[in-house]
């Protein structure tokens, strides 16, 4: 409310109520002069200063305040023109923060900041004596004081904001805002350090109009060509599966497994399953492991080449992992150790020891499932593997199966079968 009485207090005719007052004060000066030092005929005074005040002096000061208004009412009209001039070439970032250099400077304002909410946020910090400084935005805006902003187009007082974004505002010494929209979608806000003149407000929401505008037309301009990027890269990636998956049957002592290559073809992700021997036993009785992996990122050449990697890792610790736990163990550490890029696998590690009778699974990632004698069975989502939260024992111990079928985002990809029908 105190923000709000000073900006109306501001916002008064103050030149014409001191042009009035002054007028006032030295028509009254005379008066006293006067009376101080004719005062035989003070009714002859008092006529003589009402006559001078209704007659000469209130209509000089109309005219004078008049004429004032005209001037003020031009000057508005050639910086309206210039305002509109300066938004009219706003079609690009860089245009935005040519304007705001201009604008801050223009309208004498202290400290300006323009957030922009993209793939990656930033915030540029505006001021009349420095350049502008660009940082990644340090800050997380949640989505509710985002909804909040973008409820209400125009520029707003940050008092008339909730408690708890008012603080958030207030804490960067914000006292006026106006958000950046495109279709009531919030994608970047301005932040003024003083209170914007009544009168401007609806300069600076054509001008942030402009400029959300802007901004949607340069992140539409980088997200066409990406996606069709994207749709070669997938492509690409297919092709190097093809190349790169090995064979797609397996013979695991007793169990027999393949890919369900229907489902395979139809999948949009890169994935790939492989199996081998772990280092005990002999013949039937041999431990075997399999795996079925896909990365929880997008499909692209480069993550499709992460994802065979992934691939040696599994070959060779497992001529020396004694367990499927201990498989997810050593291969989690030896991602973290030598692998810069975060290669976050979803899927599967299975052991198949036909002494023991069962089947163990070990799922990481979201979207998995498997089909056993009892139906199928949505898998409760974790962590993917590599993460550290893991839990490398939350493994699933299954009696032996005649046939088990592994599924990776509702495409069943992997069938195992040969085993004989276990009991509980």
């Amino acid at each position: 409310m105190g923000e709000i009485f000073w900006q109306r207090l501001k916002e008064l005719p103050w030149w014409a109520i001191s042009l009035s007052l002054g007028i006032n004060i030295f028509s009254l000066g005379i008066v006293v002069v006067s009376i101080i030092y004719l005062g035989q005929d003070i009714t002859l005074i008092v006529t003589g200063f009402l006559f001078f005040h209704i007659f000469v002096s209130q209509p000089l000061k109309d005219w004078m305040i008049g004429r004032m208004g005209r001037t003020n009412r031009y000057s508005s009209q050639i910086t309206f023109l210039n305002f509109e001039n300066r938004v009219s070439r706003i079609a690009r970032v860089q245009d935005i923060l040519e304007f705001l250099s201009w604008l801050i400077r223009a309208w004498k304002l202290g400290r300006v900041r323009l957030l922009i909410f993209d793939e990656e946020d930033f915030v540029y910090f505006f001021t009349q004596k420095k350049r502008v400084r660009k940082m990644r935005l340090k800050d997380e805006i949640s989505e509710s004081f985002k909804n909040e902003l973008a409820a209400v187009p125009g520029g707003r007082l940050v008092g008339q904001l909730s408690g708890p974004l008012r603080a958030y505002m207030q804490s960067r010494k914000v006292k006026f805002i106006a958000p950046l929209l495109f279709r009531d979608r919030l994608i970047g806000l301005l932040g003024f350090t003083e209170v914007i003149e009544k009168s401007r407000l609806p300069l600076l929401d054509h001008a942030a109009h402009r400029m959300g505008l802007a901004l949607e037309n340069e992140q539409l301009e980088r997200t066409v060509p990406r996606s069709e990027f994207l749709k070669k890269e997938f492509r690409v990636a297919e092709r190097i599966e093809q190349h790169l998956s090995g064979a797609s049957r397996y013979d695991a002592g007793a169990y027999n497994v393949q890919k369900l290559e229907t489902a395979w073809e139809k999948k949009h992700f890169a994935a790939i399953f492989g199996c081998a021997p772990g280092p005990t036993g002999a013949g039937k009785d041999r431990l075997w492991f399999i795996m079925l992996l896909r990365l929880s990122v997008a499909s692209t050449r480069m993550n499709a080449l992460q994802l065979f990697a992934t691939q040696g890792y599994f070959y060779s610790l497992s001529r020396h992992a004694v367990s499927v736990e201990n498989l997810g163990q050593t291969m989690g550490a030896a991602l973290r150790q030598n692998e810069n890029q975060a290669i976050q696998l979803e899927g599967f590690l299975l052991s198949l020891d036909g002494g023991e009778k069962e089947v163990r699974i070990l799922s990481f990632g979201s979207h998995l499932a498997y089909r056993d004698q009892s139906g199928w069975t949505w898998v409760r989502e974790s962590a993917p593997l590599k993460n550290e939260s893991f839990d490398m024992y939350s493994v699933i111990a299954l009696p032996e199966q005649k046939e088990l079928i592994l599924s990776v985002r509702e495409y069943p990809l992997i069938l195992i079968n040969g085993g004989t029908v276990g009991t509980s």
